[in-house]
Protein backbone atom coordinates (compact mmCIF):
# COMPACT_ATOMS: atom_id res chain seq x y z
CA UNK A 1 0.00 0.00 0.00
CA UNK A 2 1.27 3.43 -0.91
CA UNK A 3 2.72 5.41 1.96
CA UNK A 4 0.43 8.35 1.13
CA UNK A 5 -2.63 6.37 2.23
CA UNK A 6 -3.08 7.14 5.91
CA UNK A 7 -5.74 7.00 8.57
CA UNK A 8 -4.46 9.96 10.57
CA UNK A 9 -7.17 11.40 12.79
CA UNK A 10 -9.56 8.51 12.10
CA UNK A 11 -10.94 5.94 14.52
CA UNK A 12 -11.24 2.31 13.46
CA UNK A 13 -13.05 -0.42 15.37
CA UNK A 14 -11.68 -3.90 14.59
CA UNK A 15 -13.51 -6.85 16.12
CA UNK A 16 -11.76 -10.16 16.62
CA UNK A 17 -8.55 -8.14 16.72
CA UNK A 18 -6.76 -10.20 19.35
CA UNK A 19 -5.39 -12.90 17.10
CA UNK A 20 -4.78 -13.93 13.50
CA UNK A 21 -6.15 -11.77 10.71
CA UNK A 22 -7.91 -9.40 13.09
CA UNK A 23 -4.65 -8.62 14.84
CA UNK A 24 -2.97 -7.95 11.49
CA UNK A 25 -5.82 -5.63 10.50
CA UNK A 26 -5.47 -3.71 13.77
CA UNK A 27 -1.69 -3.44 13.37
CA UNK A 28 -1.98 -2.10 9.83
CA UNK A 29 -4.59 0.50 10.73
CA UNK A 30 -2.58 1.65 13.74
CA UNK A 31 0.64 1.85 11.72
CA UNK A 32 -1.18 4.07 9.22
CA UNK A 33 -2.15 6.50 11.96
CA UNK A 34 -5.57 5.29 13.03
CA UNK A 35 -6.86 5.27 16.57
CA UNK A 36 -7.84 1.62 16.97
CA UNK A 37 -10.35 -0.09 19.22
CA UNK A 38 -9.06 -3.64 19.65
CA UNK A 39 -12.23 -5.63 20.32
CA UNK A 40 -11.82 -9.27 21.29
CA UNK A 41 -13.54 -11.28 24.00
CA UNK A 42 -10.71 -13.81 24.00
CA UNK A 43 -12.87 -16.86 23.34
CA UNK A 44 -11.34 -20.13 22.20
CA UNK A 45 -11.51 -21.51 18.65
CA UNK A 46 -15.02 -22.81 19.28
CA UNK A 47 -16.42 -19.64 20.84
CA UNK A 48 -16.22 -20.70 24.48
CA UNK A 49 -14.69 -18.99 27.49
CA UNK A 50 -13.19 -15.53 27.46
CA UNK A 51 -9.91 -13.82 28.26
CA UNK A 52 -9.56 -10.05 28.61
CA UNK A 53 -5.78 -10.28 28.28
CA UNK A 54 -6.12 -11.10 24.55
CA UNK A 55 -7.41 -7.62 23.66
CA UNK A 56 -5.27 -6.01 26.33
CA UNK A 57 -2.04 -7.48 25.00
CA UNK A 58 -2.64 -6.36 21.41
CA UNK A 59 -3.65 -2.85 22.46
CA UNK A 60 -0.55 -2.63 24.64
CA UNK A 61 1.61 -3.89 21.77
CA UNK A 62 0.26 -1.16 19.49
CA UNK A 63 0.75 1.54 22.12
CA UNK A 64 4.28 0.35 22.83
CA UNK A 65 5.00 0.82 19.13
CA UNK A 66 3.98 4.45 19.45
CA UNK A 67 0.52 4.03 17.98
CA UNK A 68 -2.92 4.65 19.50
CA UNK A 69 -5.20 1.84 20.67
CA UNK A 70 -7.60 0.79 23.42
CA UNK A 71 -8.82 -2.73 24.28
CA UNK A 72 -12.42 -3.88 24.46
CA UNK A 73 -13.32 -7.37 25.66
CA UNK A 74 -17.11 -7.46 26.05
CA UNK A 75 -19.11 -10.20 24.32
CA UNK A 76 -20.19 -8.92 20.90
CA UNK A 77 -22.90 -11.57 20.75
CA UNK A 78 -24.84 -9.53 23.32
CA UNK A 79 -26.56 -6.30 22.35
CA UNK A 80 -24.81 -4.29 25.04
CA UNK A 81 -21.46 -5.79 24.10
CA UNK A 82 -21.88 -5.00 20.41
CA UNK A 83 -23.13 -1.45 20.90
CA UNK A 84 -20.57 -0.85 23.63
CA UNK A 85 -17.67 -1.29 21.21
CA UNK A 86 -18.85 1.71 19.17
CA UNK A 87 -19.61 3.72 22.30
CA UNK A 88 -16.10 3.13 23.60
CA UNK A 89 -14.62 4.41 20.33
CA UNK A 90 -16.64 7.62 20.57
CA UNK A 91 -15.95 8.08 24.29
CA UNK A 92 -12.20 7.57 24.01
CA UNK A 93 -11.48 9.12 20.61
CA UNK A 94 -14.47 11.37 19.98
CA UNK A 95 -15.47 9.67 16.74
CA UNK A 96 -15.98 6.44 14.83
CA UNK A 97 -15.02 6.35 11.14
CA UNK A 98 -14.65 2.70 10.25
CA UNK A 99 -15.93 -0.65 11.46
CA UNK A 100 -14.17 -3.88 10.51
CA UNK A 101 -16.24 -6.78 11.80
CA UNK A 102 -13.82 -9.69 11.80
CA UNK A 103 -14.92 -11.58 14.93
CA UNK A 104 -15.98 -15.18 14.51
CA UNK A 105 -15.28 -18.78 15.42
CA UNK A 106 -15.92 -22.30 14.21
CA UNK A 107 -18.17 -24.90 15.79
CA UNK A 108 -16.74 -27.85 13.89
CA UNK A 109 -18.53 -30.09 11.43
CA UNK A 110 -21.89 -31.65 12.20
CA UNK A 111 -24.24 -33.59 9.88
CA UNK A 112 -27.59 -31.85 9.41
CA UNK A 113 -29.58 -34.50 11.24
CA UNK A 114 -27.50 -33.84 14.35
CA UNK A 115 -27.48 -30.03 14.13
CA UNK A 116 -29.16 -27.83 16.71
CA UNK A 117 -30.86 -24.46 16.81
CA UNK A 118 -28.39 -23.48 19.52
CA UNK A 119 -25.43 -23.92 17.18
CA UNK A 120 -27.15 -21.89 14.48
CA UNK A 121 -28.05 -19.11 16.92
CA UNK A 122 -24.48 -18.99 18.19
CA UNK A 123 -23.13 -18.40 14.68
CA UNK A 124 -25.81 -15.86 13.79
CA UNK A 125 -25.14 -14.00 17.05
CA UNK A 126 -21.41 -13.39 16.54
CA UNK A 127 -21.73 -12.83 12.80
CA UNK A 128 -25.03 -11.36 11.56
CA UNK A 129 -26.50 -10.03 14.79
CA UNK A 130 -23.27 -8.45 16.04
CA UNK A 131 -22.60 -6.86 12.65
CA UNK A 132 -26.14 -5.48 12.49
CA UNK A 133 -25.97 -3.99 15.99
CA UNK A 134 -22.50 -2.49 15.55
CA UNK A 135 -23.51 -0.96 12.22
CA UNK A 136 -26.71 0.44 13.70
CA UNK A 137 -24.85 2.00 16.60
CA UNK A 138 -22.25 3.54 14.28
CA UNK A 139 -24.73 4.73 11.65
CA UNK A 140 -25.81 8.02 13.32
CA UNK A 141 -22.15 8.96 13.77
CA UNK A 142 -21.48 8.23 10.10
CA UNK A 143 -24.46 10.36 9.07
CA UNK A 144 -23.33 13.24 11.28
CA UNK A 145 -19.80 13.06 9.88
CA UNK A 146 -20.96 12.78 6.28
CA UNK A 147 -19.12 9.52 5.68
CA UNK A 148 -18.37 6.10 7.12
CA UNK A 149 -16.94 2.74 6.17
CA UNK A 150 -17.92 -0.80 7.15
CA UNK A 151 -15.99 -3.88 6.08
CA UNK A 152 -17.58 -7.21 6.94
CA UNK A 153 -15.20 -10.16 7.08
CA UNK A 154 -17.06 -13.17 5.80
CA UNK A 155 -15.94 -16.47 4.33
CA UNK A 156 -16.21 -18.49 1.15
CA UNK A 157 -18.37 -20.71 3.34
CA UNK A 158 -21.08 -18.41 1.94
CA UNK A 159 -21.05 -20.78 -1.05
CA UNK A 160 -22.02 -23.62 1.28
CA UNK A 161 -19.96 -26.25 3.09
CA UNK A 162 -21.44 -29.66 3.76
CA UNK A 163 -21.82 -30.44 7.47
CA UNK A 164 -21.20 -26.78 8.35
CA UNK A 165 -24.70 -25.42 7.85
CA UNK A 166 -24.79 -22.89 10.74
CA UNK A 167 -21.43 -21.39 9.76
CA UNK A 168 -22.31 -21.30 6.05
CA UNK A 169 -25.71 -19.75 6.79
CA UNK A 170 -24.27 -17.00 8.98
CA UNK A 171 -21.53 -16.10 6.51
CA UNK A 172 -23.97 -16.07 3.57
CA UNK A 173 -26.21 -13.65 5.49
CA UNK A 174 -23.47 -11.03 5.18
CA UNK A 175 -24.27 -10.72 1.46
CA UNK A 176 -27.74 -9.35 2.14
CA UNK A 177 -26.57 -7.20 5.05
CA UNK A 178 -23.73 -5.71 3.01
CA UNK A 179 -25.88 -4.92 -0.01
CA UNK A 180 -28.75 -3.47 2.02
CA UNK A 181 -26.49 -1.18 4.05
CA UNK A 182 -24.51 -0.17 0.96
CA UNK A 183 -27.69 0.83 -0.85
CA UNK A 184 -29.01 2.75 2.14
CA UNK A 185 -25.76 4.56 2.80
CA UNK A 186 -24.56 5.41 -0.71
CA UNK A 187 -26.15 8.88 -0.80
CA UNK A 188 -24.52 9.72 2.53
CA UNK A 189 -21.03 8.48 1.55
CA UNK A 190 -21.37 5.45 3.81
CA UNK A 191 -19.76 2.52 2.01
CA UNK A 192 -20.15 -1.10 3.04
CA UNK A 193 -18.25 -4.01 1.53
CA UNK A 194 -17.69 -7.69 2.23
CA UNK A 195 -14.39 -9.58 2.17
CA UNK A 196 -14.18 -13.37 2.14
CA UNK A 197 -10.55 -14.07 3.08
CA UNK A 198 -8.35 -17.11 3.11
CA UNK A 199 -5.58 -16.86 5.65
CA UNK A 200 -3.58 -18.81 8.18
CA UNK A 201 -5.83 -18.16 11.17
CA UNK A 202 -6.60 -20.38 14.16
CA UNK A 203 -9.29 -22.08 12.08
CA UNK A 204 -6.76 -22.96 9.40
CA UNK A 205 -4.31 -24.23 11.97
CA UNK A 206 -7.03 -26.66 13.06
CA UNK A 207 -6.86 -28.48 9.70
CA UNK A 208 -5.46 -32.04 9.75
CA UNK A 209 -1.81 -32.47 8.82
CA UNK A 210 -1.33 -32.69 5.06
CA UNK A 211 0.67 -31.20 2.20
CA UNK A 212 -2.25 -28.84 1.58
CA UNK A 213 -2.21 -27.61 5.19
CA UNK A 214 1.51 -26.89 4.97
CA UNK A 215 1.08 -25.01 1.69
CA UNK A 216 -1.93 -23.12 3.06
CA UNK A 217 -0.13 -21.91 6.19
CA UNK A 218 3.01 -20.98 4.23
CA UNK A 219 1.24 -19.19 1.38
CA UNK A 220 -1.93 -17.58 2.71
CA UNK A 221 -0.42 -15.19 5.21
CA UNK A 222 -3.02 -13.17 7.16
CA UNK A 223 -1.06 -9.96 6.62
CA UNK A 224 -1.80 -10.25 2.87
CA UNK A 225 -5.51 -9.81 3.59
CA UNK A 226 -5.15 -6.64 5.66
CA UNK A 227 -4.28 -4.23 2.80
CA UNK A 228 -7.47 -5.29 0.99
CA UNK A 229 -9.52 -4.57 4.11
CA UNK A 230 -7.73 -1.29 4.79
CA UNK A 231 -8.30 0.10 1.30
CA UNK A 232 -12.04 -0.68 1.46
CA UNK A 233 -12.05 1.10 4.83
CA UNK A 234 -10.44 4.28 3.50
CA UNK A 235 -12.49 7.40 2.74
CA UNK A 236 -10.85 7.74 -0.69
CA UNK A 237 -12.20 4.34 -1.71
CA UNK A 238 -15.41 4.69 -3.73
CA UNK A 239 -16.16 0.94 -3.87
CA UNK A 240 -19.54 0.14 -2.34
CA UNK A 241 -21.70 -2.95 -1.96
CA UNK A 242 -19.11 -5.35 -3.33
CA UNK A 243 -17.86 -8.75 -2.22
CA UNK A 244 -14.24 -9.75 -2.72
CA UNK A 245 -12.53 -13.10 -2.21
CA UNK A 246 -8.90 -12.66 -1.27
CA UNK A 247 -5.95 -14.69 -0.07
CA UNK A 248 -2.22 -14.93 -0.70
CA UNK A 249 -2.28 -11.60 -2.54
CA UNK A 250 -5.02 -12.71 -4.95
CA UNK A 251 -8.22 -10.61 -5.20
CA UNK A 252 -11.37 -11.54 -7.10
CA UNK A 253 -14.81 -9.96 -7.28
CA UNK A 254 -17.91 -11.98 -6.46
CA UNK A 255 -20.94 -11.15 -8.60
CA UNK A 256 -24.58 -12.12 -8.34
CA UNK A 257 -26.25 -12.93 -11.66
CA UNK A 258 -29.55 -13.93 -13.24
CA UNK A 259 -30.16 -15.55 -16.58
CA UNK A 260 -32.60 -13.88 -18.99
CA UNK A 261 -36.15 -14.67 -17.96
CA UNK A 262 -38.23 -17.43 -19.53
CA UNK A 263 -42.01 -17.01 -19.52
CA UNK A 264 -44.01 -20.07 -18.55
CA UNK A 265 -46.27 -21.35 -21.33
CA UNK A 266 -49.12 -21.80 -18.89
CA UNK A 267 -50.03 -21.94 -15.18
CA UNK A 268 -49.33 -25.64 -14.63
CA UNK A 269 -46.40 -27.46 -13.05
CA UNK A 270 -45.38 -28.86 -16.44
CA UNK A 271 -44.96 -25.33 -17.78
CA UNK A 272 -42.83 -24.44 -14.74
CA UNK A 273 -40.67 -27.50 -15.38
CA UNK A 274 -40.04 -26.61 -19.01
CA UNK A 275 -39.24 -22.94 -18.30
CA UNK A 276 -36.89 -23.94 -15.50
CA UNK A 277 -35.03 -26.43 -17.67
CA UNK A 278 -34.64 -23.74 -20.33
CA UNK A 279 -33.10 -21.31 -17.81
CA UNK A 280 -30.62 -23.97 -16.69
CA UNK A 281 -29.38 -24.27 -20.27
CA UNK A 282 -29.00 -20.52 -20.78
CA UNK A 283 -25.37 -19.40 -20.80
CA UNK A 284 -26.10 -15.65 -20.70
CA UNK A 285 -25.59 -14.03 -17.31
CA UNK A 286 -26.82 -10.60 -16.24
CA UNK A 287 -25.08 -9.01 -13.26
CA UNK A 288 -27.34 -8.02 -10.38
CA UNK A 289 -25.74 -5.23 -8.40
CA UNK A 290 -28.87 -4.03 -6.62
CA UNK A 291 -32.35 -5.17 -5.68
CA UNK A 292 -33.76 -2.85 -8.33
CA UNK A 293 -31.80 -4.66 -11.04
CA UNK A 294 -33.69 -7.89 -10.43
CA UNK A 295 -37.02 -6.05 -10.30
CA UNK A 296 -36.26 -4.36 -13.63
CA UNK A 297 -35.46 -7.69 -15.28
CA UNK A 298 -38.80 -9.03 -14.06
CA UNK A 299 -40.85 -6.07 -15.28
CA UNK A 300 -38.99 -5.88 -18.59
CA UNK A 301 -39.58 -9.54 -19.36
CA UNK A 302 -43.26 -9.31 -18.40
CA UNK A 303 -43.79 -6.22 -20.54
CA UNK A 304 -44.16 -3.40 -18.00
CA UNK A 305 -42.96 -0.09 -19.43
CA UNK A 306 -42.13 2.65 -16.97
CA UNK A 307 -39.92 3.70 -14.09
CA UNK A 308 -42.20 2.68 -11.23
CA UNK A 309 -40.53 -0.70 -10.79
CA UNK A 310 -37.18 0.87 -10.01
CA UNK A 311 -38.87 3.38 -7.72
CA UNK A 312 -40.71 0.54 -5.97
CA UNK A 313 -37.41 -1.22 -5.40
CA UNK A 314 -36.00 1.89 -3.75
CA UNK A 315 -32.73 1.31 -5.52
CA UNK A 316 -31.04 2.51 -8.68
CA UNK A 317 -30.73 0.03 -11.50
CA UNK A 318 -27.33 -0.57 -13.05
CA UNK A 319 -27.61 -3.84 -14.91
CA UNK A 320 -24.49 -5.09 -16.66
CA UNK A 321 -24.85 -6.97 -19.92
CA UNK A 322 -28.41 -5.93 -20.83
CA UNK A 323 -29.38 -3.41 -23.50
Amino acid sequence: MAATVTFEGRTVLVTGAGRGMGREHARLFASLGAQVVVADAGVDLFGSGGDESVADSVARELCDAGWSAVPYSADLASEEGARGAVRLAVERFGRIDTVVHNAGFTLGSMPMQDESAERLEKQLAINTRAAFLIAQEAWPHFLAAGSGRIVLIGSTAMYGIAASTPYSTAKASYIGLCRALASEGENDCIHVNLVAPSGASRMAENMPESAFRTWFLDTLKPELVSPVVAWLAHWDCAINGETFVTGGGRISRVVMTETPGRIMAGPGIEAAREAMLATLQDETRLTIDRFGDSMKLLTDDLGFIGEQATAFAGQGSAISGKE
